[in-house]
Order: C-alpha cells, then structure tokens, then sequence
C-alpha cells in the first residue's frame, strides 16, 4: 500500500463544463457546390437560345404574308390562298411558342438564379441567369423582327 494520501476532492471545478449548453458544430466555410446556379444559367440560356430560333421561324413566316397586302397594307384574311393560310398559322404558333418557351425557361431561371446567388451555391452563375433572364426578351423580340425583315426581303 501507499503512504501518500488522494488529494481532496473539489466538486466545484470537478467538472468545469457541466454548467454550459453544448456548442452547435462549426461550419468550416468548406467549397459548396455551384450546382444550383450553374443549372438556372443553362434553363436561362436554353430558353433565349430556342425562343430566338423559333422567334426567327415565325418572323420569316410572317413576313412572308407581305405579298398578299393590298396596296393600303392591309391584309384581308379571306382573300388568302390556302398556302398563305398555312403561312399565317404557323407563324401564329411559332411566334406564341417563342415567348411561351423563352417566358418558362427564363422565369425559371430567374428564381432560381436568385436562390443561388442569395445561398451562395454558384453565386455568379446565378447572377448571370438573372441577366440573361431579363435581357433575353429583347433578344427574342429583336430576332422576330428580324425574320420578318428576311421573310419580307425574300417573299417566302
């Protein structure tokens, strides 16, 4: 046996984190994923890309039934052949497809490039689907213009 005696026994500093709640965990700041605004920049993008494409088809169209203007510049839906019937709706349906597309996939786009840029999760990329979102309108409206300017230039 042992001559020397256990020091006394303290209760107070026994356990000296007793008192305290436990700490939530620490966020390290690691690398998060881009993911989310890498994805509303592509829906963004997508939907300006394939809204000028069909934009332009329906303004070529379109601007195709100039020859059937009487000289006031007027066009008298009842007096048009049946190809030009043709002409006229598909112009109709493409031009309402092109902003119809191009309004989905930019309003998809922008929300979510907001949350992306407001987690952080790909916060540039985000801010890009938030511009080519608002911007993109007037690059659908300028390329449905511009088809009918060919459609009227070639007398398709």
């Amino acid at each position: 046996m042992s001559s020397t005696t256990p020091p006394p026994y303290d209760r107070a500093n026994a356990y000296p984190d007793a008192g305290r709640a436990p700490s939530a965990p620490v966020y390290d700041g690691g690398r998060r994923s881009t993911t989310l605004g890498l994805i509303a920049f592509l829906a963004a993008a997508a939907g300006v890309v394939v809204g000028i494409i069909l934009a332009v088809i329906a303004g070529v169209q379109a601007g195709g039934l100039q020859q059937y203007a009487g000289l006031d510049g007027q066009n008298d839906p009842t007096t048009f052949p049946p190809d030009a019937s043709q002409k006229a709706i598909a112009a109709s349906v493409l031009g309402i497809a092109a902003f119809a597309v191009y309004g989905i996939f930019a309003l998809w786009g922008f929300i979510q490039g907001i949350v992306a840029a407001v987690k952080n999760r790909g916060r540039g990329w985000g801010f890009a689907a938030v511009a080519i979102s608002v911007l993109g309108g007037i690059a659908v409206i300028v390329a449905f213009v511009t088809g009918i300017g060919i459609g009227v230039g070639s007398g398709m």
